[in-house]
């Protein structure tokens, strides 16, 4: 058979080496790709608002205008892209002699020998992908998002030479070093989006009722509980959308730099995610108390 059937099939042999990934149609990774750029073009926007006040003294990004800008323009896009991710989930199944790739509501064979070569993407938007060429150069109607390609690229390796030769590509290898060293748990988060900007909220909401009112309570004093806690809720959304923006600015420059260098040195791929990761850390963890300190110091 020269090509493979686009059309769900009916039955299927048992297979083996399952995999769960997300099929897009190159319009729906088009919409995720673009939902994804906005949200990173709000941080971008975000970021340099937040950057002139510092220089300038200005309050063109006020505490809530940031929290607010962040959670609709950036969070919004990024909910949306992911429920698209959703709502094409499915698994990808490595058979005897075929590919099977089995959606909610379609299921696909592809004979190997259907299979012409497997191209992984240049760039892992909306995750890292592959692209199923089949025969004529025509290209499979679903691109294969999923978070472990190195792993189907070997199952399939023992059928598709191919899809061994693929393996090498620097992206695969980007997305093989960012999956064994790059994931987080829970606690991680919690930490840094939570507990770190609660810390550094209340320090300087401490600082900024000495200032203003002449002790802790100052404010609570004189005015009671809710315009305090007002206040005080007001300095943990501002610190909070400027951690969030901090964090997200530092990780795009990182996965951008660290994909560009794992494409100089595929080989030492994962030594770069080592160091990509260290560096998000070292920016985050010890370079803002570093600045907060020398600020309240000075």
């Amino acid at each position: 058979m020269a090509d493979a059937p686009e059309s769900p099939a009916e039955t299927s042999p048992p297979g083996r080496g399952a995999f769960p990934i997300q099929a897009y149609g190159p319009a729906t990774r088009a919409l995720s790709v673009a939902l994804r750029l906005i949200a990173l073009l709000n941080v971008l926007y975000v970021a340099v608002h937040i950057v002139r006040d510092i220089v300038t003294g200005t309050r063109t990004a006020p505490p809530l205008a940031v929290a607010f800008g962040i959670a609709l323009f950036s969070g919004g896009p990024l909910l949306l892209a992911v429920l698209l991710g959703h709502n094409y989930r499915g698994n990808v199944e490595v058979g005897p002699h075929r590919l099977a790739l089995t959606l909610r509501r379609e299921r696909f064979e592809i004979p190997f020998d259907a299979i012409q070569a497997i191209r992984p993407w240049r760039v892992p938007i909306p995750g890292p992908g592959l692209r199923i060429v089949l025969g004529s150069n025509r290209s499979f109607q679903r691109r294969l998002v999923l978070r472990d390609p190195a792993g189907l690229l070997e199952a399939l390796g023992e059928k598709l030479p191919a899809a061994k030769s693929a393996l090498d590509h620097p992206a695969v290898r980007f997305a093989d070093a960012r999956r064994a060293l790059g994931r987080r748990r829970w606690p991680y988060f919690v930490v840094k989006y939570g507990l770190v900007p609660l810390a550094f909220a209340i320090v300087l909401f401490r600082l900024h009722q000495y200032i203003m009112y002449g002790g802790a309570f100052g404010q609570y004093h004189l005015f009671g509980l809710g315009p305090y806690l007002a206040a005080f809720l007001l300095r943990w959304v501002g610190v909070f959308g400027a951690l969030v923006v901090y964090a997200g600015l530092v990780r795009i420059v990182v996965e951008v730099l660290s994909l560009g260098a794992t494409y100089l040195l595929p080989r030492r791929a994962k030594g770069l995610r080592r160091a990509a990761e260290i560096v998000v850390d070292v920016a985050y963890f010890v370079l803002i108390p570093a600045y907060v300190l020398a600020h309240l110091l000075a």
